[in-house]
């Protein structure tokens, strides 16, 4: 079990076991960005233009292992991979446009 995982759980309460599933800097994030369809690895480094790709592996792997994303792997040449929402995955959906309308509505101005 991940070490978040185990401080999350000792909480004993069902946002603080969401939250150690969709929790950090990123996973809310690429999870939205998969919400309107498939996406490829370097479509997501792109698309989150300031995330590592060491990061994005590590969370896409994680929410790959919490059933919340699926990874597809077409044996072509060059090899194609795409990661998508599962079903589990799209019960966020609501909750990830509304996060990100609140964004778009409240967007935090910076000092220039």
């Amino acid at each position: 079990m991940r070490k978040t995982y185990e401080q999350m759980v000792r909480c004993n309460c069902g946002t603080a076991n969401t939250l150690a599933v969709i929790g950090g800097k990123w996973k809310i994030i690429i999870m939205y960005h998969l919400v309107d369809g498939k996406k490829r690895f370097n479509e997501l480094v792109r698309i989150l233009n300031s995330i590592t790709p060491h990061t994005l592996s590590k969370d896409l792997k994680e929410l790959e292992e919490d059933g919340l994303i699926e990874k597809h792997t077409y044996e072509v040449i060059p090899p194609k991979t795409e990661y998508s929402l599962t079903d589990k995955g799209r019960e966020l959906q609501c909750i990830l446009i509304a996060i990100n309308n609140f964004g778009e509505k409240y967007p935090i101005k910076l000092d220039d």
